[in-house]
């Protein structure tokens, strides 16, 4: 496609570009995907300025909620707009340039009525596609966000427009002479956006929140309702209660089920917490006289979905947030915290394009089969088998290929890719041009999350010590030294829930104690553990018994030759036993053990004995 770009300078808004540029209307020109590079330019608001009719295609029910506002001469589609208001506003004669917002799902309630009132939609209305990389990115899981496409085709004026436009390989662009319109900032737009990579995702979030808990306003963006709920509990358990989770109506029920009150499927004034899910990373205006710190989550053990994309997701999310009148940056800080998984399996772009072909041989060889078919049970067999192939992704349920599904694969590949190491995430940041200013910072710990959850999540006891036998048996074989073994021992003690944390400190001393080759051959049994701790202890406590330093000191508590209360005597021998970690118990013949005794009977010394030179018998 023909490439075209218009400068902007600082301070301007995309009204001010059409105007010297003199495009049709002062308006967004038509036929075009319109990369406007930086959010907040007002593409949406030039359009309902615009001196002409348009449907105005939004991806989401909060983003028309905020174009729309108030205004009058708008008409919203919302879940509970009737079609005889739709009918109305379209007869409205006396608003001049009519202004349409609609979802992709709900466009098609437009175009019946409007045929109802003899209204050519394609030739008096401007259809703009607002946020357009959105049908890329969410078409694997909401299929009619595609819906308008051919529709849209057939529009005489038209255009895509987003900041964060993705690559589009759909043939109808080409062929309807769609071209490419690039805005071009003059100036410089970077953001600094700390990216902290580690290993103890948990960990580092809670230390991030609490180094901002001096902030006036906290914005975390992260698409995973498992993940808010855990900090929503962090805060709890801390008494926070200022705090507002933003969130689609699915999630609302989820968060209202855990209790989670402050939820809300609209905005609304902030709160100094607040959590945005997926459905408030794009499109929407965020205006506040708070400058929060914007907090963006990515945690691959939670769900891979909740990868951010540095070329799309990034640049939306910090979009969000409009300048003021000062037009200062509106935010203080921009940090994005995740995590790397390495071990992810990524198909490479160039092999991409076979395994779409070989799927389709695959797809097109059952079809051919089973269209020559006769029998009742072998054509079914096939039915089934054709609905579980792979190209079914790849195709529109009247089998016609659907170029946004291939679009979303070759996206999914490629964000899946920078998260393969913090070089990769590093470049991808870097390869949005001049949108941030990125230094890594990388907190990695000996033990890292996945062992922690692997941990948490086994039901039994055994495999638990099995595991933590086997990493301690790692952490020595890597050389480290004692004080970081002991360091990193500690995120077994401290793990949840606490009987799992119980395990762990149970196996740990028996480890130091006996070794791991005892424990396993032992087959990690608690009966069979306890009895070899305790034939150590024996073992132990003999030798102690035994050692020079416990003799002397008790030969110095206990001078031999004299008459003593058995009581006392116990209790020095007791005291020196403590010292030295020996749990037996001290009786008398515990002191018989130590010298030749006399009771003492006669009148007056009842309970007395006197010792006789020190001595220790060779058997116990």
């Amino acid at each position: 496609m023909e490439k075209k770009t218009y400068n902007i300078t600082e301070g301007q808004y995309l009204i001010d570009v059409f105007k010297h540029y003199k495009t049709e209307k002062n308006a967004i020109p038509t036929n075009c995907i319109f990369d406007k590079t930086i959010p907040g330019l007002g593409a949406t608001h030039s359009e309902i300025l615009a001196h002409r009719n348009s449907i105005i295609i939004e991806p989401n029910i909060p983003v028309i909620t905020g174009k729309c506002g108030n205004k009058k001469l708008l008409l919203p589609l919302y879940e509970n707009t009737t079609d005889n208001e739709i009918k109305t506003y379209l007869s409205n004669k006396t608003i001049q340039y009519k202004k349409i917002l609609c979802t992709p799902e709900s466009y098609m309630r437009i175009k019946p009525i409007a045929q109802d009132l003899s209204i050519n939609l394609h030739r008096e209305y401007f259809c703009l596609f607002d946020e357009c990389e959105k049908i890329t990115q969410d078409i694997d899981f909401r299929e009619l966000i595609a819906l308008p496409i051919l529709d849209f085709f057939d529009y005489t004026s038209k255009a895509f427009v987003s900041a964060t436009p993705l690559q589009i390989r759909n043939p109808y662009f080409k062929a309807h002479g769609f071209h490419i319109l690039k805005i071009k900032p003059l100036y410089d737009h970077r953001k600094k956006l700390e990216l902290i990579v580690t290993n103890r995702y948990d960990k580092t979030v809670i230390a991030k929140l609490e180094e901002l808990k001096d902030s006036n306003c906290i914005c975390i963006f992260l698409n995973s309702a498992n993940g808010l709920i855990k900090l929503v509990d962090y805060l709890n358990r801390k008494g926070i209660t200022d705090y507002k989770v933003f969130c689609s109506r699915k999630s609302l029920i989820k968060l209202k089920g855990k209790k989670i009150n402050n939820s809300f499927e609209k905005l609304q004034s902030l709160a100094k917490y607040n959590f945005f899910t997926s459905r408030f990373f794009s499109a929407v205006d965020i205006v506040t006289d708070k400058k929060p710190d914007i907090l963006i989550l990515t945690d691959l053990n939670e769900a891979k979905y909740t990868r951010i994309d540095p070329k799309t997701n990034a640049i939306q999310i910090y979009g969000r947030f409009r300048k003021g009148p000062d037009n200062e940056q509106p935010f203080k800080s921009l940090t994005h915290i995740t995590n790397v998984d390495p071990d992810e399996k990524i198909l490479p772009e160039s092999e991409i394009e076979s395994y779409i072909a070989q799927a389709k041989i695959v797809y097109d060889a059952l079809k051919n089969r089973r269209s020559k078919e006769t029998d009742i049970g072998r054509h079914k067999a096939l039915t089934d088998d054709l609905n579980k192939v792979s190209y079914n992704r790849f195709i529109k349920t009247d089998e016609n290929v659907n170029y946004f599904s291939i679009d979303n694969f070759y996206d999914d590949e490629r964000v899946k890719a920078c998260y393969l190491s913090v070089e990769n995430l590093k470049k991808a940041y870097d390869e949005t041009g001049h949108f941030f200013e990125v230094e890594p910072i990388i907190k990695k710990e000996i033990i890292d999350d996945k062992i922690i959850l692997k941990l948490t999540g086994l039901s039994s006891d055994i495999e638990t010590r099995k595991l933590i036998v086997n990493n301690l048996d790692d952490l020595h074989k890597r050389g480290l030294s004692e004080d970081e073994i002991d360091w990193a021992i500690n995120i077994f003690r401290d793990l949840e829930p606490r009987h799992k944390a119980a395990l762990a400190i149970y196996i740990i001393e028996a480890y130091n104690i006996l070794g791991s080759e005892a424990i396993i051959n032992a087959k990690y049994l608690k009966t069979s553990i306890d009895l070899l701790l305790k034939n150590h202890q024996k073992d132990k406590n003999k030798n102690a018994m035994r050692s020079e330093v416990v003799k002397d000191a008790i030969k110095l508590q206990v001078p031999e030759c004299k008459e003593y209360l058995l009581t006392d005597v116990i209790a020095r021998i007791e005291r020196i036993f403590v010292i030295h970690g020996i749990t037996e118990e001290v009786k008398f013949p515990r002191v018989q053990y130590y010298y030749g005794v006399d009771k003492l009977k006669c009148k007056g010394k009842e309970g007395w004995v006197k010792l006789r030179k020190f001595q220790i018998d060779e058997e116990e």
